[in-house]
Formats: C-alpha cells, structure tokens, sequence
C-alpha cells in the first residue's frame, strides 16, 4: 500500500484497456493527487474477478476515503469487460457519455463505467471507439480545441473531427495492424532485414501510399525488392510508408488546417514526417493529459453537477 494521500480525492479515474490499467486519485480542479499503473489489462483477467484488480491496485486509496466514487472508461465497458456499456452515437459530448454509463457500486463505492462512442457513414455501416472519445473531448479541456482534425495512431488508428467542442464524427484505420500482418507474416515481409528507419523510404512509401489502390501499392515493397530497387533494410520503412501515405490521403482536410496528433515515440514522429511530407501542418499533444481532462468532465458530470467551480 502506498502512503496516504496529503489530500482527499473527489473521485478515482480509471483508464482500463486490453493490456493496462492506469487509475489517478483526482480532485475537482484536475489536480492529480497520485497514480497508478499496471500491466493488469482485461486480456490478462482469466477469472473476471475485475473488483479484484481495483482492490488490488487503489485498495488504498478506497480504505482511506470510503465515500469517493470511481468513474472508468476504455475496454472494461465492452462486451467482454466487466459490464458492456452501449455506444453513444455521435455528436457526442460528455453529458452524453454520463448519461449512458452503466452504475454499480463496490464496498459501498459509486462505480461507473462509461460508454464508447459510434458513428454512421451515408450507407449506414458502424464505425466504433472506446476511450479515445473521452481523450477527444478532453482536448476541448486541455488544449481548448473546440474545432479541429484529430489523428489517434495506433493498432487502429483514428481520425476524428470535434466541432463546437464535441466529438461530431471519426473514422478507424487499421494500419498499425496491417503493417503487423505484413511485416511479420507475409511473403514481402520475409524480404526484410531488419526495422530500422530508413528517412528516403519512408517518404517513396508515403508517396506510392498515396497514389495508388493499397493492394497495388503493397506489393510494389515485394516487386521492388526482388528487384533491386529496394534495400531489403529499407523495405520496412517503406511499407510504414505506404500504410500511412494511403490512411493521409483518405482524408479530407481543410487547407491550411492543421492535424492534432495525439501520441507519443516512434508513431507520432512517422505520422508528423508523413503529414509535414505531403504538406499538411501538424501539432502534437500528449494523450495521458487528454484522457484525465475526459475523465473529469464525466465525473463531473455524474456526481458533481450541483458543486461550486
């Protein structure tokens, strides 16, 4: 157990993934008093005992203040979390998401587990998120955006657009797990020796990403290297190349806009090359701030509506 808190928390956040559970004593004002993290994400929750891994990591902070509420978003309200909570359709903004969350209670604590966020395409086919939506409306918070073009890269990665401070429509691109597949289990990633940056590739690979069908423009990693074109030590930085060029050019951004790219390491400096390669600004913003900033709001709008700013 960790040494008590010098202040009493109004509500414990909690960001619960796939692979990782990250929770933060809070208060009001945003300030975090501590935080936690651990390798203790849903995947690894064999007994679903989930009360089990809160105990465990913030049992301290629960025993020592026995009113405070918690509030969690991320996978843990999935379908195969601890209790599925239904998608908000866009726009979305954080009354929205408090008003959908599903409520339990724990040793006598309020617990709530907010809902992802949907949206429809013109032929009515779904495209979903859960707790990328809470970094998006934190931003409105944290960087006052209340209109902007947002890209969350990742295994899946988003591109999002807020408009009057809410979260009014994303798409989701699996390029981080295509590039997985083929760099890993494929023939043309058999050709490649190696993962280490190639500048020159990856910009070849942004550009054939970007004017060519992706299949077409795949493969050209495959033809190019068999013939000689292409270093098998560069082949994996121009198929990096190619999965991005082709996710950029499939959106439709406003000249002179500028995209927020919500990441860190290796993805937020192959996306900034990419985007600044094809001319399109960009700005970076750190996504652990983001998603406290949309963790508060919820709580605030759950259980404190009625106290003083």
């Amino acid at each position: 157990m960790g040494a008590k808190l010098m202040k009493n928390p109004d509500f414990i956040a909690v960001d619960w993934g796939s692979t990782a559970f990250r929770a933060w004593a809070m208060t009001l004002d945003g300030a975090v008093l501590e935080a936690k993290s651990t390798e203790d994400g849903l995947k690894s929750i064999t007994n679903r005992d989930f009360e089990a891994v809160i105990r465990r990591s913030c049992g301290d902070w629960l025993s020592a203040n026995p009113q405070v509420p918690i509030v969690l978003c991320g996978m843990v309200g999935s379908r195969t979390g601890w209790a599925e909570a239904p998608y908000v359709d866009c726009p979305v903004l954080p009354a929205g998401l408090a008003e959908q969350a599903i409520h339990m209670t724990m040793d006598g604590h309020r617990l709530a587990i907010l809902p992802g966020a949907c949206t429809r395409n013109a032929h009515g086919d779904l495209d979903v998120m859960r707790g990328e939506e809470l970094q998006l409306l934190g931003l409105v918070q944290t960087a006052g955006l209340s209109d902007a073009v947002i890209c969350i890269p990742g295994t899946h990665c988003k591109w999002a657009r807020l408009h009057d401070g809410a979260l009014a429509e994303f798409r989701t691109f699996v390029t981080g797990e295509l590039f997985q597949l083929l760099r890993n289990q494929s023939l043309l990633g058999a050709l490649a020796d190696g993962d280490a940056y190639d500048a020159a590739a990856f910009r070849r690979g942004v550009t054939r990403g970007a004017d060519y069908p992706l299949s077409h423009a795949v493969f050209a990693a495959r033809a190019n290297t068999l013939g000689g074109t292409l270093t098998p030590t560069a082949l994996s930085s121009y198929l990096s190349g190619i999965l991005i060029g082709a996710e950029i050019a499939a959106q439709t951004i406003p000249d002179g806009a500028e995209v927020v790219l919500l990441a860190s390491g290796v993805l937020a400096d192959r996306y900034a090359a990419a985007l600044e390669f094809r001319g399109i600004p960009s700005r970076l913003i750190d996504a652990k701030d983001a998603t406290r900033a949309g963790l508060l709001l919820a709580a605030q709008q759950l259980w404190f509506q009625d106290v003083p700013a």
